[in-house]
Order: structure tokens, then C-alpha cells, then sequence
């Protein structure tokens, strides 16, 4: 089940109707498809929509708009003349009232630092040239729509449950439209619980690639070494 036609045919096996129906016409279901597409999209930080985008930095040009298939607030990395901007050791941003507490406290500092504000994000020091295409993003994007009988899902080759979850869904949205709140509750909870299942696999593998030394250095307070030595055994 790739495609939005496989999908479509899964829908109407449950609904055990077909193309000829009037009350589930192929129309309908398919745009039932895609708005279960929207809401699984948009249930976790999945791994196949995440996004890079490469924009040129302005000369005096402090925040930038994100690109408009992005999700609000979801820009977790930011690059500029290939430098990470952000909080050591990650480039983590800083919220944005602490950004703008920091422009305050510290205007004349050279502290790489940026920060996202809904669907835009900042970054200090503010470039006083004109870039070509220096400054790189990281971010997460929200699914297109599915139109055509081939057109596939982002989950259809690496996640292809996430299929399974998203005509689980668009039943429950049809169901629901004949007043089968109980069926319709019952499908909606099964994809539910086929994607945390599939987010939980997701997460385990991903940490795998994650960091496995703290990132606090420990101070040698009683001598005999360094902290890089002491980094997070606490040793004395």
C-alpha cells in the first residue's frame, strides 16, 4: 500500500463500497485521505520530513521568514558561512525572550546566537553583507497533497505502517460523517497506536547516533588533572 490508489482501495474495503458509491465517492475519500495524511504528518518530528534550505544572508538583515512548507517553529539548526550558530555544544536556540535579553545585555557581542520566533527566526551578530546562499536552515516540513493514483507517500518506502495508520484514519473521518462515532473512535485509536509504534522504533535508532558523553565538562576541584579528563565520571 504505496500510492493514494492503494490506499483509496483499502479505504473503500473497509467501507465496503466502491468507485460506483454516492455517499463515499472517490473524491470524498481521497480527501479524507489527505487530511488523515496532514494529521499523521504532523504527529511526530518524523525523520523523512525533515528539511534543509539554502537563502543568502542580507546586509543588515536580522530575521528571516521561514520557507512556507515548514512547520511553525521547527527550525533546530541554523549555519551561516558554514559556523553553527547557537548554544554550545548542539546550536540549540535560545528562547526568544532570552535572545532579545541577551541583544540587550550584550549589544556588542560576537557570541554566535539565533533564535525562532513562530515563523521566523533571528540570528546575532546581524550579517552586515550581502551572502550567496551562506546562510543553511534545518527544519521540519509539512506533507504535500496527494492527487494523482501514483503519487506516494513520504512513509512508503521507509515507514510504509505510517500508510496503514493514514487509511485507518481517513476511515474514522468518513465513519464519523454517518454518525459511527464508536467505529469511527476505534479506527482513529488504532492508527494512534500503529504510529507510536512506529515512532518509538524510530527513536530508538536514532539514538543510537546521539551523543553517549555528557555535555557538562566537571572542574578538577581537587587537582591532579583536567577536566576534559573528568568530563561526567565525577572522579576524585
Amino acid at each position: 500500500m504505496d500510492n493514494l490508489a492503494d490506499i483509496r482501495a483499502a479505504v473503500q474495503d473497509d467501507l465496503t463500497t466502491g468507485d460506483e458509491s454516492t455517499l463515499f465517492s472517490p473524491n470524498l475519500i481521497d480527501r479524507a485521505i489527505n487530511r488523515a495524511y496532514r494529521k499523521v504528518g504532523g504527529l511526530f518530528p518524523w525523520p523523512e520530513l525533515q528539511d534543509a534550505k539554502k537563502t543568502s544572508t542580507q546586509a543588515n538583515q536580522e530575521y528571516y521568514d521561514y520557507p512556507q512548507n515548514w512547520r511553525s517553529n521547527s527550525v533546530w539548526k541554523v549555519s551561516i558561512d558554514d559556523e553553527r550558530y547557537g548554544e554550545d555544544p548542539d546550536g540549540s536556540p535560545l528562547s526568544f525572550d532570552d535572545y532579545l535579553n541577551f541583544k540587550e545585555n550584550y549589544p556588542d557581542s560576537t557570541e554566535k546566537k539565533w533564535s525562532n520566533q513562530w515563523r521566523r527566526f533571528f540570528v546575532w551578530p546581524v550579517p552586515t553583507t550581502q551572502g550567496d546562499n551562506n546562510l543553511v536552515i534545518w527544519g521540519i516540513k509539512v506533507v504535500g497533497s496527494l492527487s494523482e493514483d501514483s503519487d506516494t507517500t513520504v512513509f512508503s518506502y521507509a515507514t510504509p505502517e505510517a500508510n496503514e495508520a493514514i487509511q485507518l484514519e481517513a476511515v474514522a473521518i468518513l465513519k464519523s460523517k454517518t454518525e459511527d462515532d464508536k467505529s469511527a473512535q476505534f479506527k482513529s485509536s488504532e492508527a494512534k497506536q500503529i504510529l507510536i509504534g512506529a515512532w518509538s522504533k524510530i527513536s530508538k535508532e536514532m539514538a543510537k547516533y546521539e551523543k553517549n558523553m555528557p555535555f557538562f565538562e566537571v572542574p578538577d576541584f581537587f587537582g591532579g588533572g583536567n577536566s576534559r579528563d573528568l568530563r561526567g565520571r565525577f572522579d576524585i
